[in-house]
C-alpha cells in the first residue's frame, strides 16, 4: 500500500475511534443484533412474522414458558423491535416495523447462499 493510502486510512481510523456518534451507533447496532441473535427471541420474531399474537399463542408456537416469553417480549419492546396493544383482556404483540422484517428476510435469504 502506498503512503497516500496509509495516511488516509489512518485519518479515517482515528476519526472513527473518537467519534461519539460512531461509538453510539456501534453500541446500538450491537445491542439490536444481540437481541435478534438469541434463539428464543428469534422464535418469537419468526412467529410474529405471521401476524399479531398474544403471549399465550406465542408460548404455544415457540414452546416457551409464559414468564420467559414475557421477559423476551419486554426486551424486544424496550428496543422498539416489537410493539403491543391492548384488546379487551389481552395484550397483542406484533413486529414494530418493516425494518426487522427485512433483517429477518435478508438473513433467511443469506442462509440459501
Amino acid at each position: 500500500m502506498n503512503n497516500c493510502c496509509e495516511v488516509k486510512h489512518e485519518k479515517i481510523r482515528e476519526m472513527l475511534k473518537t467519534s461519539e456518534d460512531y461509538l453510539e451507533n456501534v453500541k446500538t447496532v450491537s445491542n439490536i443484533f444481540s437481541l435478534l441473535g438469541e434463539v428464543n427471541r428469534m422464535k418469537i420474531l419468526l412467529a410474529l412474522l405471521e401476524g399479531e399474537l398474544c403471549v399465550y399463542h406465542i408460548c404455544e408456537i415457540t414452546g416457551g414458558k409464559q414468564s420467559a416469553t414475557s421477559q423476551h417480549l419486554r426486551k424486544l419492546k424496550d428496543c422498539h423491535i416489537v410493539k403491543s396493544r391492548k384488546d379487551a383482556n389481552q395484550v397483542l404483540y406484533s413486529l414494530a416495523d418493516d425494518h426487522v422484517v427485512n433483517i429477518i428476510k435478508l438473513a433467511l435469504e443469506h442462509k440459501e447462499c
